[in-house]
């Protein structure tokens, strides 16, 4: 089969190359998945920069979802050949993945494989962001990544609930369709940035901002938090640390937390995992937490498609096919 793999950390472009291995084999409780459709994930590129919270054993699999058919089962598996299925596990960017089959959930009829392939990160990480965020009816709750699939999944999931959002952004291209689905939206980079949130919440100041990005975008939401408020990051776009000013921690009790799906996903017990994944089939079968797609490129071409995925004004998710 082919597989795209790397010896060495760095930047993907130059690191990452199609090799060619034998089909692997599923052993007890496994199933074996022939991929039809991955897409490219932040995640993705942490691991292969040496960035992310998982170490690679080179020459390492690259890719940590995606959907496909079961084509091969271990003994003691329930599952049967046929079944198309959401799967996480790394090693998604090869045209075989083989993983336990609680990793692994079937898909009903009215879930396409583009929404699938994209199921078991961004849908969990939004509605686990959600409980996290513990947000009351009324709340305000800042967003950073506003266009971020993940950031318009929490969106409409908050506006829902009752909560209020403000959305921050980099263009202002975004900000008609995220003001339609509910949300103020502030200009991340602007000179008014605070009084521009400060407006947008009455003054009221946020209870909770979820941040993908860090660095300096991260201090700039800390400040715009309420008196006991939390920020909760969960991505690190830019690479940077955040800093906190010691007085938002003394006098206005803000405070800070990490977010890693892999470890909130521990938390859970199998069930309360099925429930969740049964909340997301039925969101993703409703159209609540579709996710636009901008291009699909061939995984050969997984050059291409990085090129393409590293391009600042991109607008949907890029995935690799076949």
């Amino acid at each position: 089969m082919r597989a795209v793999q790397f010896d060495e950390y760095g930047d993907p472009g130059g690191v990452l190359r199609m090799v060619e291995l034998d089909d692997p084999e599923p052993g007890p409780g496994e199933v074996r998945a022939r991929i039809t459709l991955r897409p490219i994930n932040p995640a993705d590129v942490l691991f292969v920069q040496g960035r992310y919270g998982r170490r690679a054993r080179f020459p390492s699999p690259v890719g940590f979802e995606a959907a496909g058919v079961v084509d091969r089962c271990g003994p003691g598996v329930t599952l049967t050949p046929g079944t198309r299925v959401a799967l996480d596990g790394l090693g998604t960017w090869q045209d075989y993945a083989v993983v336990p089959e609680g990793s692994v959930v079937a898909l009903p009829a009215g879930v396409t494989d583009e929404a699938a392939c994209q199921m078991m990160i961004n849908p969990f990480t939004a509605l686990l962001l959600l409980r996290a965020a513990n947000l009351a009816p009324g709340d305000w709750l800042l967003l950073s990544a506003g266009a971020s699939a993940v950031a318009r999944m929490v969106l409409k999931e908050a506006t829902k609930r009752g909560a209020r959002c403000v959305s921050v952004v980099r263009h202002g291209r975004h900000a008609e369709e995220l003001a339609d689905l509910g949300a103020k939206v502030v200009h991340g980079t602007g000179e008014r940035f605070a009084e521009q949130v400060r407006e947008a919440t009455k003054g009221e100041g946020a209870a909770v901002a979820l941040d993908a990005v860090g660095g300096p975008l991260g201090a700039r939401l800390t400040g715009c938090l309420r008196s006991g408020g939390r920020l909760i990051v969960y991505g690190m776009l830019s690479g940077e640390p955040v800093p906190v000013a010691p007085a938002d921690l003394v006098f206005r009790t803000v405070t800070v937390e990490g977010f890693w799906l892999p470890e909130r996903l521990g938390r859970l017990s199998r069930e309360e995992r099925d429930e969740l994944a049964t909340a997301v089939l039925r969101r993703l079968e409703s159209g609540d937490l579709a996710a636009p797609i901008e291009a699909v490129y061939s995984l050969a071409d997984f050059d291409r498609a990085l090129a393409h995925d590293g391009q600042s004004d991109r607008s949907g998710k890029i995935l690799l096919a076949g």
